[in-house]
């Protein structure tokens, strides 16, 4: 007997199907206002952006930077980091991206020390408002390290340093391992003791009380530079850097940790090793969409033939990773990278940045790349309008991956 699919449902599965099938892709941005000293209004409701297959390069930052921190706060910040290695290359401003006059900023505010590189930073909410938070970091050339914690609002450019250092640092010489935030608590997870170890603690971190708690669980492995994200209940890791003694080697171990139970397990390992870049939670708009946010690998990685290009998603719905055949344009470890979350519903336009990093080569690099997934409009033509730079495309652009298949939903009654 054929099964009876209203109608209405049959049409939204239809439509997911296809989602199913966009990759995501740069955006040319045909109009650009001045410069703001405020956050932006989250890009993914603005009409007038037209999204293009592939990624594109982006407007230079001002300086080549490496050991940053990509943040979303209505703008791309890339936070911490230095323009090179050795002593005295340390960024004292965090750096603001406006994707729609496709530019970069050097902000106004300056970091309470030099100690900023390999921090972990993240949006939390205090009291209603917003701050970019940041936790630990080291100076270039040192081989210590700070438990310092202080943030940073962008629309006050005010900097304001927490009295709550972070435990996880207690020699003064460990960097934070994966983070990411989850029911606006900060999550550090394992963390690099300089040129020694590596370490398997986990930490939490609660804005308002600045209270810190070392949890009961540990990775299964001690790890540092992990790849992380909070999807759904839980947080995911894909990857991360172990030490051999002499050097960072980059490994393909990914786990699960329920931070209500306060458990850790298994995932199936990121098909690929890597480690020194980021993680986040990506949205694609679909019937369903508690079931669809997945964590987004983007390259990284130092043991040959990395540094990589490649971004790998992990669904949680299925449990798998795809990736593979799908990356940005230039390889480079150790960049700022962050998206603004991906969409809830149909029509609307989401956007991955990435910019500075090492290349292939080792050389720090300047260059910014955007991708996007939306739809195509067509501009009302202005007649006044004044032509503004955009994103030129790259013929070497390699499109995001697409999503392994999932089962068909049922639809709920």
């Amino acid at each position: 007997m054929k099964k009876y699919i209203h109608p209405t449902i049959e049409a939204y599965l239809v439509r997911a199907a296809f989602s199913l099938l966009l990759i995501l892709a740069a955006c040319v941005l045909p109009f650009a206002f001045g410069q703001r000293q405020t956050r932006a209004p989250s890009s993914n409701k603005n009409p007038n952006i037209v999204c293009n297959q592939g990624w594109q390069p982006g407007a230079d930052m001002p300086s080549a930077g490496v050991r940053m921190v990509g943040v979303f706060d209505g703008q791309f910040y890339a936070m911490g980091g230095r323009s090179m290695d050795g002593v005295g290359n340390d960024f004292t401003h965090p750096f603001g991206y406006d994707p729609r006059a496709n530019t970069w900023t050097i902000r106004l505010v300056t970091f309470p020390d030099n100690q900023v590189s390999d921090m972990a930073c993240a949006v939390l909410t205090d009291s209603g408002t917003s701050y970019i938070y940041c936790v630990g970091g080291s100076a270039g050339g040192q081989t210590i390290a700070t438990d310092r914690v202080f943030r940073y609002n962008p629309l006050t450019e005010i900097i304001e340093t927490i009295a709550s250092p972070w435990p996880g640092d207690s020699d003064g010489m460990t960097l934070p391992g994966g983070f990411t935030v989850f029911n606006n608590k900060l999550y550090i997870l394992g963390g690099f003791r300089i040129n020694t170890a590596m370490t398997n603690t986990i930490w939490e971190f609660t804005p308002t009380t600045n209270v810190w708690v070392q949890k009961k669980a540990v990775l299964p492995v001690a790890r540092g530079y992990i790849p992380t994200a909070a999807v759904g209940n839980f947080i995911y890791t894909g990857g991360g850097s172990a030490w051999d003694g002499t050097t960072l080697v980059d490994t393909n171990d990914s786990f699960r940790y329920d931070p209500i139970a306060d458990v850790i397990t298994t995932i199936p390992n990121i098909p690929r090793a890597t480690g020194e870049t980021q993680g986040f939670s990506y949205q694609f708009p679909e019937l369903l969409p508690e079931q669809l946010a997945m964590m987004f690998v983007m390259g990284g990685g130092r043991t040959p033939p990395n540094p990589s290009h490649e971004i790998d998603v992990y669904d949680p719905f299925s449990n798998g990773w795809s990736g593979g055949g799908g990356g940005f344009i230039t390889p480079r470890r150790n960049f700022a990278t962050a998206s603004d979350g991906g969409c809830l519903a149909f029509g609307c336009t989401s956007y991955i940045w990435l910019a500075g990093g090492y290349g292939s080569d080792g050389t720090p690099l300047s260059s910014t790349e955007v991708s996007c997934q939306g739809p195509t409009p067509t501009p009302t033509a202005t007649p006044t309008a004044t032509p503004t730079p955009t994103l030129t495309p790259s013929p070497t652009a390699r499109p995001i991956p697409t999503p392994r298949s999932r089962p068909t939903p049922r639809p709920r009654l």
